[in-house]
């Protein structure tokens, strides 16, 4: 069984999900954006609004029509009649615009305004299942309104009878002088208009960056893009609760890391052991082509998961500028010098090394970062280290370094058997993590797969972990800096 290349169905299953997982993400990270958006967007559609608005003023007419030429109330039309006044007044509706009666008002109104302003100024709605229409008159002037309105109740009726006979149309609720404008309902539709436009394009802004933005997106594009194998997924672990004042980092000895992070590293070991025995590999590097990827988790659990089925299992940290592994494990190692103490001839390899009872590993760390990392590694002394421990242990597990900003990590390819590449959801450029892999491939040492980390489908619940730590890698790192300062002091 090829335990590399799980059929492609499997995850295209999960595919939707995970990308739209991501995508929700980071529209929740960034909820200040789009709120900030939608506001900014909202006082200028207010703006807007108030900056265009103009006075209007409306004079009304109420009309009923009926099938009965005298009839002027509903009550004495029978039900067929009453049917037939409904269908009426829709009908009655189009008489108000025609070209004659709006010629008629315009001239009898006693105002310069034409035909085509009359109906322009006119509105006509009839109350729904009732025989009940009002037309409404609004202009910028309520002196003008009134005057159209006043123009109508002299000249429909003529209209109407022409349209048609034996029908009638009466005024019941005759028009008035408007006496203020019309209520402002513009400020209000532009406010939230502009509310909703903002929130959709800052949404739509942070979604597009996402896509246009080169990165592993979800586990397929470990093989479309990168062309590796996948040995598992990891999902994202919330943040880690105030309230529990552990040091360490997440392991899988903590059944509070959840079922899914737990059975995921041992499905890795797995793979891990069955690739081995195949090819006789000990030695194994895990690292990531940037930082805060989670490679120090990651080798930290696969080593644990390899001790926990019984192999004896020595995890050295080997990420000389910024070594983590003590800290993860939530080992006191200050006076631990790890690879560096044993490359200087303080200690041997025996005397360096510590087990813990708790975990059932071997660890090689140290807390002192160096700036010489290269070097120190580099040197045959280094080399030493490893062909001693094969001899004594199942596996060797190595932090390093991550391999896209230091060329730690493909020094010690050369003394490796194979390598895993922890890779984080949309983090780092698909470009940048294949010159990654290119920098291996030049050392010769196979990369046994790819742990695609901190994935939205799955994500495991309660947290422990979820703190970004900060390599500061380079000359310009901090802790160089603090360094300095205490040799000029």
């Amino acid at each position: 069984m090829n335990y590399y290349s799980e059929p492609k169905k499997e995850y295209e299953e999960g595919l939707s999900l995970d990308t739209a997982l991501m995508y929700a993400k980071k529209l929740i990270d960034k909820w200040w954006a789009i709120a900030l958006s939608a506001v900014i967007c909202a006082l200028l559609g207010f703006a807007v609004a108030k900056a265009s608005y103009v006075e209007n003023y409306s004079s009304q007419i109420m009309f009923i029509a009926s099938n009965k030429s005298q009839a002027i109330t509903v009550a004495g039309q029978t039900s067929s009649d009453l049917s037939a006044s409904v269908s009426l007044a829709e009908s009655f509706k189009y008489v108000f615009t025609t070209t004659e009666l709006s010629t008629a008002v315009a001239n009898s109104c006693g105002y310069k305004v034409t035909p085509e302003d009359i109906k322009k100024y006119v509105s006509v709605n009839s109350v729904e299942e009732t025989a009940i229409i009002y037309l409404t008159v609004t202009t910028t002037d309520p002196k003008v309104s009134y005057g159209i309105a006043n123009a109508y109740v002299q000249n429909y009726s003529s209209a109407i009878e022409a349209a048609f006979p034996n029908t009638s149309l009466t005024v019941i609720d005759p028009p008035l002088m408007p006496e203020k404008p019309n209520a402002d309902r513009s400020s209000i539709i532009y406010t939230l208009l502009g509310f909703i436009v903002g929130a959709f394009a800052a949404c739509l802004f942070i979604v597009m960056a996402v896509i246009f933005k080169d990165t592993i997106k979800n586990s397929e594009d470990i093989t479309n893009k990168l062309g590796i194998k996948l040995l598992g997924v990891i999902g994202r672990v919330g943040k880690k609760s105030k309230k529990d004042d552990s040091k360490q980092g997440i392991l899988i000895t903590d059944k509070r890391s959840g079922f899914s992070f737990i059975e995921s590293h041992k499905l890795i070991r797995t793979k891990i052991e069955h690739a081995a025995s195949r090819n006789d590999y000990k030695v194994i590097i895990v690292s990531s082509a940037m930082e805060n990827e989670g490679k120090t988790t990651s080798a930290t659990n696969i080593a644990l998961s390899l001790a926990q089925n019984g192999k004896s299992v020595l995890l050295i940290d080997a990420d000389l500028r910024k070594p983590s592994v003590a800290k993860t494990l939530g080992f006191s190692a200050t006076d631990d010098e790890g690879v560096c103490g044993i490359v200087s001839g303080k200690k041997t390899l025996k005397e360096s090394i510590k087990y813990s009872e708790k975990y059932q590993l071997f660890v090689l760390v140290s807390n002192k970062a160096v700036e010489n990392s290269a070097e120190i590694l580099s040197s045959p002394k280094m080399e030493e280290i490893i062909e001693e421990a094969r001899k004594e242990f199942d596996y060797i597990i190595i932090d390093t370094a991550p391999c896209g900003l230091l060329a730690d990590a493909s020094i010690l390819a050369a003394y490796s058997d194979t390598i895993v590449l922890v890779v984080k959801q949309d983090f780092a450029s698909a470009r940048r993590i294949k010159r990654a892999i290119e920098n291996f491939d030049n050392s010769g040492t196979e990369i046994i797969g790819c742990i695609f980390n901190n994935s939205e489908n799955g994500m495991s619940k309660p947290s422990l972990y979820g703190r970004r730590n900060s390599y500061g890698y380079g000359y310009d790192s901090e802790s160089v800096k603090q360094r300095r300062r205490s040799k000029t002091q």
